[in-house]
């Protein structure tokens, strides 16, 4: 009888909490990697704005398009 028990609760038991815990920290991986492809688009326009002549007219036009989608 022991011996039965243990063999049906044991994967019971430890694979849904094991299944579990790999779910959340795949969910958890997947929002730092959300986080991470997130630009501030003010702050990428401001150092646009600072760069070179190139990179002062793309900074420009991406203002103005920004004001025609609003």
């Amino acid at each position: 009888m022991p011996l039965e028990f243990y063999v049906l609760v044991i994967p019971f038991c430890a694979m849904p909490v094991f299944l579990v815990s790999l779910d959340y920290l795949n969910k958890s991986a997947e929002l730092e990697r959300r986080k991470s492809n997130v630009i501030d688009f003010d702050k990428f326009i401001k150092h646009k704005e600072e760069g070179d002549d190139v990179d002062s007219d793309i900074a420009h036009l991406l203002v103005d398009i920004e004001k025609i989608a609003a």
